[in-house]
């Protein structure tokens, strides 16, 4: 059987709260009907843009069990499972089997710790034998070793599948693309990098603006696909206007606004995250509309 999970689009899923910290789930039923209409190929969630590690346990349960649901096996589910805590990880790593998550990911486990890639290898067997579902592992700052060695150490172990790359060092994507055949499942993170990362390998792409992009980002990996680079290119240029403005105000709580605008209540972010002020928000939405944004 494929490594090959994911191809396409799949934005890191917006977790929506109401001022008192409940989870909005008609917002998230919305969030994946608006998201799959515009060709979304799944959701990754719980990640950072998820707002899953300030999370309870019993919070990213809920939000897992709400996602499945609304998804309705229309995309695959991944959920990310990694937190402070590698007992908190395993709990959820076997919920997400329980509630019907295609998949799982983790952030190599040092938040506060430099462990060593044996440590990292046996902190996945963990989550793999807890889930008994594919493992996507994560690599991004946190971990400052050699990627493509773990990578190529990692692919040999039963369960785990691929990795979502959310660095810019692309010649090592490529490189962990060429590991175990090519049979290893590697997904773009940085947004205004998708391009980039199809270039040199990457089968997919996972993002946080996905969420109110989702439409443009298809498009970009459809002419990527249909091999016009050029028209690829410009894709890229114009995505990245709106993501340059997102960056500028917030990633998490310009998402949240944005979605808000679009009928999708999302609240604000987790605390100690602030909201935008009204100036903020005015001033956002003057910025996305006068580069053509959908307002």
């Amino acid at each position: 059987m494929s490594n090959i999970l994911l191809k396409g689009i799949a934005p890191a899923l917006i977790t929506p709260f109401d001022k008192n910290g409940n989870i909005l789930k008609d917002s998230i039923k919305k969030n994946l009907q608006m998201n799959y209409e515009q060709g979304a190929k799944g959701f990754y969630i719980c990640g950072s843009t998820g707002e899953g590690p300030v999370l309870t346990v019993e919070k990213r349960k809920e939000i897992a069990e709400a996602t499945v649901e609304y998804s309705n096996n229309r995309g695959i589910i991944i959920n990310h499972v990694g937190a402070a805590s590698p007992e908190e990880a395993i709990i959820l790593s076997r919920h997400a089997k329980e509630c019907g998550c295609d998949a799982v990911s983790s952030v190599v486990p040092n938040f506060y710790y430099k462990y060593n890639d044996n440590e990292i290898i046996e902190y996945y067997k963990k989550i793999a034998d807890a889930s008994e579902l594919p493992v996507i592992a994560y690599a991004q700052g946190l971990y400052t070793g050699d990627i493509v060695s773990l990578m190529d150490k990692l692919i040999k172990v039963d369960g785990i599948i691929g990795v979502k790359f959310t660095l810019t060092d692309f010649y090592s994507l490529h490189r962990i693309k060429e590991l175990n055949n090519g049979d290893i499942n590697v997904i773009n993170g940085p947004d205004e990098m998708l391009l980039c990362g199809l270039s040199m390998g990457a089968d997919a792409g996972i993002g946080s603006t996905y969420n109110v992009l989702c439409s443009e980002y298809c498009k970009l990996y459809d002419l990527f696909m249909k091999g016009d680079i050029r028209a690829a290119q410009e894709q890229q240029y114009k995505i990245n206007k709106v993501v340059t403005v997102i960056i500028k105000y917030g990633v998490i709580r310009s998402l949240k606004y944005i979605l808000t605008l679009l009928g999708i209540d999302s609240g604000e972010a987790v605390f100690p995250g602030t909201p935008l002020t009204d100036t903020e928000k005015a001033s956002l939405k003057q910025e996305l509309t006068d580069i053509g944004y959908f307002f």
